[in-house]
């Protein structure tokens, strides 16, 4: 019976303590977090690469969770980015046409399990920076046509110029 006991400790201490702390845990939404509020649907899973972004070069996006309202044609995906405190970028895509359809899902996307691809090329200008990477702050919302936010996610993103 104390060899069991032994054995016991030995597990919860060394095998099972690391992950009930989240040690293992993958970091499927790439550090970012939910939004605060209550959104009908949840992202659960966010991936760029590469990370950090780099201009001219072409950054593959994953975008995933869980729908409890539709997403509608006319649905958008908006990115708001920050810098130093100060809104530098707007960026609002059709929902639909940037993401489902490419990923060979049809809009609308009912209630339930969602997951979409999507790429952009980031060109870099003669008005940026270069040789140097920067980290702003991000928020990213996928909103209903009529402007109703859906989900939402923010977080740090850095960009590198070349």
């Amino acid at each position: 019976m104390y060899k069991f006991f032994v054995i016991l400790f030995i597990y919860i201490l060394f095998i099972n303590l690391p992950k009930a702390k989240g040690e293992n845990k993958e970091d499927k939404l790439s550090g970012f977090v939910e939004c605060d509020g209550k959104f009908p649907n949840t992202i659960t899973h966010f991936t760029f690469n590469p990370n950090p972004v780099k201009k001219n070069e072409t950054t593959k996006f994953e975008i995933g969770g869980v729908s409890k309202v539709a997403f509608d044609r006319g649905s958008h995906l908006g990115i708001i980015l920050f810098y130093k405190g100060f809104l530098v970028k707007y960026h609002a895509q059709d929902f639909c046409e940037q993401w489902v359809e490419p990923s060979g899902e049809p809009c609308p996307v009912g209630p339930g399990e969602f997951h979409f691809k999507g790429s952009k090329y980031f060109i870099q200008t003669k008005d940026d920076p270069t040789d140097v990477t920067l980290t702003g702050y991000v928020r990213l919302f996928i909103a209903s046509y009529e402007g109703h936010v859906r989900s939402c996610i923010e977080g740090n993103v850095s960009v590198t110029y070349l």
